[in-house]
């Protein structure tokens, strides 16, 4: 192997990126970095709109300890604040009513106790099984939760599905198993710390790359990644195993070849689902394999909505959405019926004339192929009815993600699923790197769906790269 190795990178996101500057930061300058679309940062996707920014993709940096993004952020004044949406919540009923703040807090400290009950840890079914026998159990043992209506307790038992099929990118906690072998790590500290910079979370591949203005840390080297880029390059091959040399050969959809003596895929879970069976020659390892066909890869979208005047203020920083059963039943014999997936409505910092909404699920993905001018119809029917009394401005424009019809993603971020544990499988296994006959890494895997325990997160991604990079820097005894 020659003195300097050739390193390609594929995938331009937050864990390409992470891999390919600690690489360069460390002294191993023969990288290329191959990227399928025509930008950087991968889900994290902040577009000018209205009269500054918003986030189609990661959207907070999700507490402090522990947290790779914060560290690196925080030590910039100004740079996080917590997010508006930290206060002023309220949570709305289908007839226009509101449920009283403090019975939403005992409802959400019960929900979030059951989630975190170690008799998860024993329990044989799915999480929606323990969840409901947990939730529905104590609400008629305990006296505290005796001025809960039974309507009432069965709506917010499916909002509170709504919220975790959101914050953990899943269909249905119906397939999700009570006991997960690999446990998320929540960082302490404020989840929600929104992004105050001109360019919003993308301002964390500026300070990771060295190339943030007045940067901080001076060890890291700026690193050019304009020359180390290459851009619509869609990788379609990558021959592992089959040269003599142990060179491996990358292949994208253009034609170009890459020989490489390492290579890191960082490409998101759902795309390595999609394509692993041609993207790699020979096959994955069984280990790999059941990782790809066992974690769960999920969609999660916003609609983010530019009226022409601010947002009034009796529209509370997140709204979210309570349905009586016979509302939507009427809701899905209608022609808004996709709208279903929309699970709340929130604030943008630093945007009073804007609101966004978020969608979950299998409607959620199929609204993405819906117009725009029928997902504003949809928004403003749900508007009507959950904020009926509160006079919004004329929607000027609207901006939406589409993760999941994206061949670049084919999804929103990772999760745990029942197939996870049938397959005794998880991140580490997806991790696991593909060596040759000497035993030397050839190709590495990376990215959010790779971290044991903060995947589905940015930090998490950003780690991995990292640990893919360090790999080959202690492999190659280099010394920083």
């Amino acid at each position: 192997m020659e003195n300097v190795p050739r390193v390609v990178v594929v995938g331009a996101g937050a864990a390409g990126i992470a891999a390919v500057c600690k690489l360069y930061q460390s002294g191993l300058r023969n990288l290329t970095l191959l990227e399928g679309s025509q930008r950087i940062g991968g889900r994290i996707c902040t577009k000018p709109f209205g009269s500054g920014i918003i986030e189609l993709g990661a959207q907070w940096c999700h507490g402090e300890k522990d947290n790779v993004v914060f560290q690196m952020a925080s030590v910039y004044p100004g740079l996080l604040k917590s997010s508006l949406v930290a206060n002023d919540g309220a949570m709305m009923r289908s007839n226009g009513t509101q449920v009283p703040e403090e019975l939403v807090e005992r409802l959400m400290a019960l929900a979030e106790s059951i989630v975190e009950s170690k008799e998860r840890n024993t329990f044989a079914g799915s999480l929606g099984d323990f969840f409901s026998q947990q939730y529905w159990n104590k609400l008629q043992t305990d006296s505290a939760f005796e001025d809960v209506s039974r309507d009432l307790a069965e709506q917010f038992l499916v909002y509170y599905h709504n919220y975790e099929r959101g914050y953990n990118a899943y269909d249905s906690w119906y397939e999700v198993a009570a006991n997960e072998s690999d446990s998320y790590v929540v960082s302490e500290g404020n989840q929600v710390l929104a992004w105050m910079g001109e360019k919003g979370f993308s301002t964390i591949l500026d300070i990771v790359s060295g190339n943030y203005p007045g940067i901080v840390d001076t060890t890291l080297t700026p690193v050019p990644l304009d020359t180390l880029i290459k851009y619509g390059r869609f990788v379609t091959n990558i021959q592992w195993n089959a040269t003599p040399n142990t060179t491996v050969l990358v292949t994208t959809d253009d034609g170009s070849h890459y020989e490489a003596d390492h290579v890191i895929v960082t490409v998101s879970l759902g795309v390595l689902k999609e394509n692993h069976q041609t993207m790699f020659t020979p096959s994955l390892p069984t280990v790999n394999l059941d990782a790809i066909r066992g974690l769960y890869f999920g969609t999660v979208n916003k609609i983010v909505i530019l009226f022409d005047a601010p947002i009034p203020s009796d529209f509370p920083n997140t709204l979210q959405l309570l349905w009586f059963e016979s509302d939507l039943q009427t809701l899905r014999k209608s022609e808004h019926a996709w709208t279903e997936a929309i699970s709340t409505f929130f604030r943008i910092d630093n945007q009073p004339n804007v609101v966004a909404a978020w969608m979950n699920g299998i409607e959620g993905r199929q609204a993405e192929l819906l117009p725009d001018e029928t997902i504003i119809e949809g928004v403003q029917h749900i508007l009507n009815i959950f904020a009926n009394n509160i006079h919004f401005g004329k929607v000027q424009s609207i901006i939406r993600s589409n993760w999941s019809s994206d061949r670049h993603f084919r999804g929103s971020y990772s999760s745990r699923s029942i197939t996870t544990e049938r397959l005794k499988t998880g991140a580490k296994y997806l991790a696991t790197p593909l060596l040759n006959d000497d035993g030397k890494p050839v190709v590495q895997f990376a990215g959010e769906a790779t971290s044991w325990k903060s995947y589905s997160t940015v930090h998490g991604a950003i780690e991995s790269g990292q640990r893919e990079a360090d790999r080959l820097i202690h492999l190659y005894n280099v010394h920083v």
